[in-house]
């Protein structure tokens, strides 16, 4: 069931806390943003209202986290993943039933959308692994004015603090389609999930939290979005965006 068993630090009293520096938060606003059920189109969840000072905080911890996490060996952030995607397909049932009362989407297709979410979070850990554990060797004569008397060994590096903000019709699948590839490549993420299916989102990183990863690392931020939306957009310490509408 939704905010019980392990995800009942998730939850305080009839609201769902953000995540923030590995530990789950009420916002300082006092304020709440309600989710409402299409099918019976009455409140069904609360979330947190963050602030713009809160995201502020969140994007400073996500810095911190992220040198750290770019030096991690790459063998060790592919593990944390698959831990994250087994843990995250073996609580599908709550997430499923979020997922329900949040966007009135079918409960097999729920349940479909959280399995395939685990299953491209591995998916991402191996190919991160193949990808990333390669380089590319350049010689110097590719261009007029140079002799093939240098070489070159290039390789990819982290990008920094990735900006997560997926729609709301597939609130799981498309939030770790940006997740698990920013961290197998070294980068560290703030989700902002959409009002509806931000219960689901939340249910979801707390998998992440359970498999492990570094404090400050991931972070989930809930709001409306004319309040800190559009402030995460153009915040200067973002350093990757992956936003998607649909």
């Amino acid at each position: 069931m939704a905010g019980s068993g392990v995800f009942a630090e998730i939850i305080e009293g009839d609201v769902y806390m953000y995540y923030s520096d590995g530990e789950w938060k009420k916002s300082s606003s006092g304020k709440s943003v309600p989710i409402i059920n299409p099918t019976t189109r009455k409140t069904h969840f609360q979330v947190q209202a963050c602030s713009q000072e809160e995201v502020n905080k969140v994007i400073d911890a996500a810095k911190t986290a992220q040198k750290s996490w770019a030096k991690t060996p790459l063998w060790k952030r592919a593990e944390l993943l698959h831990k994250a995607a087994a843990i995250l397909k073996e609580h599908k049932a709550p997430i499923a039933e979020c997922l329900v009362k949040e966007i009135a989407k079918p409960a097999k297709d729920a349940v479909t959308e959280v399995v395939r979410s685990g299953d491209l979070v591995s998916y991402c850990a191996e190919e991160g692994v193949r990808i990333l554990g390669e380089g590319k060797f350049l010689v110097s004569d590719s261009f007029p004015g140079n002799e093939r008397t240098k070489y070159c060994l290039t390789s990819k590096i982290p990008l920094g603090v990735v900006l997560a903000i997926p729609p709301f019709n597939y609130p799981v699948n498309l939030a770790v389609s940006k997740i698990a590839p920013a961290l197998i490549a070294g980068n560290s993420i703030v989700l902002k999930p959409p009002t509806q299916g931000a219960v689901a989102a939340l249910h979801m990183v707390h998998c992440f939290h359970l498999a492990g990863f570094p404090k400050g690392l991931i972070s989930c931020v809930t709001g409306k979005g004319s309040e800190i939306g559009d402030f995460l957009t153009m915040h200067p310490g973002v350093n990757c965006w992956e936003i998607r509408r649909h």
